[in-house]
């Protein structure tokens, strides 16, 4: 007679029992330790990138412990992480499963430079990030700049000259790559609309003048305060000097990591908001270096011109721009200077908006507003009283990311 198998195992003995073919697997799985593997749903790409994690581990383990190699873990199964950093990252996964003792047994598996971040390209960070202002100084003599939700990158310090003595750069995210020092006037930081943080990576003095210093502020240095008004937490990477006497909101903190200096008899409730930590929250400066301009045939085939009179809808491109004469209001402007500056001046009551890109010299303006999106090496320069400065973002006057100007 025929036989057939019908995956059931039949064990015969004192009492008998049919092995199903999952308790079979059930039992293997139980006996076996876990082979370690995992996958994810991309490998590569630009900051920050966001990975979804997929365990593939056999033998079916109890716990998970992952390490995605940027300082960050996850105990799930089938983690998401954002890499926000760019570099190379070697990931491992560490599984748990009893032993034939019932102990804890841990196996781990490692995948070497398995992902592969790369760093965010400039005219995404502008616009990502709403950067208006990029470069070595900014040196404003106008009323205001107004960028509420923008950033502003100073690649070198800022000092009192820099601003006039009631200027207000109210902006929200503010970079600046060097020492601060504003010892006279009262030209304030930060928007009080959208405050953000403030970062310098030097030292921060804040002494004569009652300025308004809005959002968070990050210190890599030390930190001198004496007469300016802070509306949120400061973290110092340093020592601590205070004079008389700054005014502190009621929830400001000033965190430090070094020493603490101030004259007798200190008000002791500005003292209590000051308290020393072993460490303080770092941060990265923006390490974008600003590309050159794309070859003039690009330009070319753009219709832009190598010159003219300033006037709303122009696109210029040549090795520098130069117009000192009164004109009437130009909108919807894009200057491109490959080699040199750009200078626009003598606007009166007039001003101009667009796109101004400098990627070897400076920008300077003089006239009753600017409204757009500066990126200059050497410095943005507002020479006359009673400028306002507005950001409008790159997108906003190019539509279509294949036509962007750098």
């Amino acid at each position: 007679m025929e036989r057939k198998f019908d995956g059931n195992i039949l064990c015969l003995g004192t009492h008998e029992r049919v092995f199903t073919p999952q308790e079979i697997l059930d039992n293997y799985n139980a006996g076996c330790p876990p082979v370690v593997d995992f996958t994810s749903d991309v490998a590569n790409g630009t900051a920050p990138l966001t990975v979804q994690f997929t365990d593939l581990t056999t033998h079916s383990p109890t716990a998970w412990a992952w390490d995605f190699g940027d300082g960050n873990t996850s105990t799930a199964q089938n983690p998401t992480h954002t890499y926000v950093t760019a570099g190379t990252y070697t990931v491992s996964l560490t599984v748990t499963k009893k032993d034939v003792n019932n102990l804890d047994a841990n196996i781990t598996g490692t995948k070497i430079d398995y992902i592969t971040v790369e760093g965010e390209s400039f005219v995404d960070f502008v616009i990502n990030e709403n950067v208006f202002v990029y470069g070595n100084v900014l040196n404003f003599q106008g009323d205001n700049v107004n960028g509420p939700g923008a950033t502003v990158v100073i690649t070198g310090g800022l000092v009192t000259s820099d601003l006039n003595g009631g200027a207000a750069v109210a902006v929200s995210t503010i970079y600046i790559d060097g020492n601060v020092n504003l010892n006279s006037g009262s030209a304030g930081l930060g928007s009080s609309t959208q405050p953000g943080n403030i970062y310098v990576n030097g030292d921060m003095r804040l002494w004569t003048g009652e300025r308004d210093i809005y959002g968070d502020v990050y210190v890599n240095g030390n930190f001198d305060l004496k007469d300016a008004r802070i509306h949120g937490n400061v973290y110092v990477d340093g020592n601590l000097n205070l004079g008389n006497t700054p005014t502190l909101s009621p929830d400001t903190r000033i965190y430090y990591t070094g020493t603490i200096a101030h004259p007798g008899n200190y008000p002791a409730d500005i003292l209590a908001k000051c308290i020393h930590q072993a460490t303080v929250p770092g941060f990265d400066m923006p390490d974008q270096e600003i590309p050159p301009a794309k070859p003039a045939g690009w330009y070319d085939e753009r219709g832009y011109v190598s010159g003219g009179a300033l006037t709303s809808n122009m696109k210029i491109f040549a090795d520098s721009y130069s117009s000192t004469t009164y004109q009437d209001t130009a909108t919807n402007v894009i200057i491109i200077a490959r080699t040199g500056d750009i200078t626009i001046t003598g606007m009166g009551g007039s001003g101009v908006t667009g796109v101004f890109f400098a990627p070897n010299g400076r920008v300077t303006f003089n006239g009753a507003f600017l409204e757009g999106v500066v990126i200059a090496r050497d410095g943005f320069y507002v020479t006359s009283g009673g400028t306002q400065v507005t950001f409008k973002n790159l997108d906003q006057y190019i539509g279509d990311p294949n036509d962007y100007p750098f």
